[in-house]
Formats: structure tokens, sequence, C-alpha cells
């Protein structure tokens, strides 16, 4: 993880957090879309929220409970995507978010599901000053109007426009969002990958080095571990496979296989005679 990553989380922290104990994912929150209540966020309301979502909880299903806190958000921007249109024709906007939290006992089956892309879809709670007609542009909370939400008017389907964001409560996992493209972004992370790898890579290195120290102490008895363990240290994979296989083989010749007990015929006995103590 990028350390300025970890300075932005460290804002919502009490203490110094690592890289290792954290868990992070990106979602988009909300988009300039017509949503199934024949609704949508205008950009500018969208530039608003996503400075208003920075440190906001993540919790399931807008239920106001601590207990229900999973995740926070420790970044947001905006993004336009000019190659998607919405229903009305405007360039596709959203906010992505990026949401952190700590890697414990109890969540560990929540992260799992997030990976899995079971936990995904998200809404989010706020306060909207402005909400007018698409139509006809009245404000709808002091005015009204005659138009109908989802309905088609000239050719130009209704939808209330919501903007004037005023304050962001919260975000929630959900199983059906109003916005249908609202959820946890599906994203390779190169960084992690290669941290696994390189995680893998040391503990085979860590296991040939037993089993080269293992096979040279009946071999060369005389050189101290330590010594071959430094030497192991700057050979490659490759070199050391190699050794750990030459010191298997000096290994079985100087301690060869033998029985636990010594077969010595014996006269007049019967042919199981020489397995006796």
């Amino acid at each position: 993880m990028p350390e300025e990553e970890l300075e932005l989380i460290g804002q919502f922290a009490r203490k110094k957090l690592n890289a290792d104990e954290l868990y992070t994912f990106s979602l988009i929150l909300c988009d300039n879309e017509i949503d199934r209540d024949s609704e949508k966020f205008t950009v500018s309301a969208l530039h608003t929220l996503a400075k208003l979502f920075v440190g906001k909880t993540g919790i399931f299903d807008h239920n106001m409970k601590s207990k229900d806190q999973t995740a926070r958000i420790y970044a947001a921007e905006v993004m336009t995507d000019p190659q998607r249109k919405t229903a009305d024709g405007e360039d596709y906007t959203y906010i992505k978010a990026k949401a952190y939290m700590v890697r414990t006992e109890k969540n560990k089956d929540l992260i799992a599901e997030i990976d899995a892309g079971i936990k995904k879809e998200t809404s989010v709670g706020c306060c909207i000053k402005d909400i007018s007609c698409s139509i006809c542009g009245r404000n709808i909370k002091t005015e009204g109007c005659e138009h109908q939400k989802g309905k088609v008017y000239g050719g130009k389907l209704c939808c209330y426009l919501l903007s004037e964001p005023t304050d962001a409560y919260e975000w929630s996992f959900v199983a059906v969002p109003a916005q249908k493209n609202a959820g946890v972004i599906k994203s390779f992370n190169p960084a992690q990958e290669t941290a696994k790898l390189a995680e893998w890579a040391n503990e085979y290195k860590n296991e040939l080095k037993a089993d080269i120290i293992r096979a040279a102490a009946s071999v060369i008895p005389e050189m101290k571990s330590a010594a071959l363990d430094e030497i192991c240290d700057s050979l490659s994979l490759d070199m050391l496979r190699e050794m750990r296989s030459a010191f298997d083989m000096s290994a079985r010749k100087n301690l060869p296989v033998v029985r636990q007990l010594d077969c010595k015929k014996a006269d007049g006995e019967n042919e199981n005679s020489e397995y006796k103590i």
C-alpha cells in the first residue's frame, strides 16, 4: 500500500497502522444515472458529496447502530466516462471512493464476502436541499408540479434532480440499491499480488535452506549451520535446489538405509528366525 494512502487513513486512526493490519477496497458511492426511484444526482451535487463522504462510516442496510460499523471512507473523487451516457444523455459521472477496515477475526468473513463479490451493492444516506423536476425545473419541496417522475413528456423522461447536498450521513451494504451501479469495484492490485508472491518465494527459500542444513549435518558435520545459512542467503532458488539435491545424494551415500534388526541366518530354524531378538 502506498505511503500516501496510509497517511490518509491515519487521519481517522488514533494509532499508526501498517499495511498488514488493513484491508482496503474501492466502491462507487453514487452517480448521475437515473435510479430506480426516477431520481438522479446532478454533477455539481456529486462534487459536493465526494468531499462530504470522506471520513463517513459504512454500515448495513442503513441501520444506524454503532455495532454495525464496518469500514470508513478515506478518499473520494468524481470520475467521468465520456464514452458512456446516462438515460437522459449526460456523460456518465460517478463518485469513486476508497474505504478501509482493520483486519480482525470478527470481520474476516466480511472481507472474504467482499473479495468474492457477494457483499457488493451499496447505497448512500445524505441530506439534499434542492429537489427539482427535470421537465419544468420547479422545486418539488416548495412548489411542486404536475409532472410525474418516471413518465415521458414530449420525448423527455421526467425525473427528480437532486442538488445542493448539505450533509452525508453514511453508506451501506444493501441487497438492492436504488442506484443500479453503486457498489464495490472489482480491481486487480498489482502491489498486493507482488507482495504475496515475494512472501511465498521467501517461505520456499527458507524450506530449501532448512533441508540443506539438515543434510549437511551428516555430510560435513564440521561446518557450522550459521555459516551455511549465510552462504544460502546469497544463492538463487535454482542454486539452492541444486545444492539440496547434491547434499541429499551425499547423505544417502554416507548413511545408507539399514534394517532396524540385523538379519543373520541360523541353522535349523524356520525362515523368520533371523528377525528374532
